[in-house]
């Protein structure tokens, strides 16, 4: 079984202006600088998957825009076009070589990315650790498990590097991983409410959270 792509995208609705209170445990501290000022963010990506042998899936590539409270565009670009688009209250999904928009209302309480930067929620609903100690400006990593029992996810772990996150890695029940690597990250980039808007290209095919709705 592999990570629900619905579960990846939803980690990416999340809260980034939340600001964060004084704490002792060094992962807390890191996640601290990553929360501060945060508002936008913009960032360049590479996606791949590994299974439990460690085989590695051909990678996709693109670009994301995140905007505080909770809107984002995931744009893959190789091999396969595809847009993602939330406004805060529904969500697009243009496959392009389909011809076909899913739309599907934005729901994503508990996945990692959207707890991520809200310090609130990722003590109620993650153990946070350093796994690996910061020297300098090399890479930290940061194991968060679930505290309660997840189907899709087991264990997340965020690389943290200048106090940008620049890898997400999410291992579901079955010991796949799906690895995110972000690259060119730009904090609070000035992005517009109608950035994250979406217009239904002529004749394509509608869905709306499964049920075919016909073409626009």
């Amino acid at each position: 079984m592999k990570i629900k792509l619905t579960t990846v995208l939803a980690l990416l609705f999340t809260p980034l202006f939340l600001m964060a209170a004084e704490t002792t445990n060094p992962a807390e501290k890191i996640l601290d600088n990553v929360r501060k000022d945060l508002t936008a963010l913009a960032a360049d990506f590479v996606q791949y998957e590994t299974d439990a042998n460690g085989v590695r899936s051909e990678e996709s590539t693109g670009k994301v825009w995140l905007n505080a409270p909770n809107q984002f565009k995931w744009e893959y670009q190789k091999p396969i076009p595809q847009l993602i688009v939330a406004d805060g209250k529904q969500v697009w999904v243009y496959d392009e070589d389909l011809e076909q928009v899913t739309i599907k209302s934005q729901k994503s309480k508990q996945n990692p990315i959207y707890v991520l930067l809200n310090k609130e929620q990722t003590d109620k609903h993650y153990t946070v650790n350093l796994v690996e100690e910061v020297q300098g400006d090399t890479l930290a990593w940061i194991q968060m498990l679930p505290k309660q029992p997840n189907d899709d996810i087991k264990v997340v772990w965020l690389g943290v590097e200048k106090n940008n996150l620049v890898s997400l890695k999410l291992q579901n029940q079955l010991d796949n991983v799906v690895v995110f690597e972000f690259l060119n990250v730009k904090r609070n980039p000035n992005l517009t409410k109608e950035f994250f808007s979406f217009k239904v290209p002529k004749g394509v095919e509608v869905l709306r959270d499964g049920v075919d709705i016909g073409e626009f």
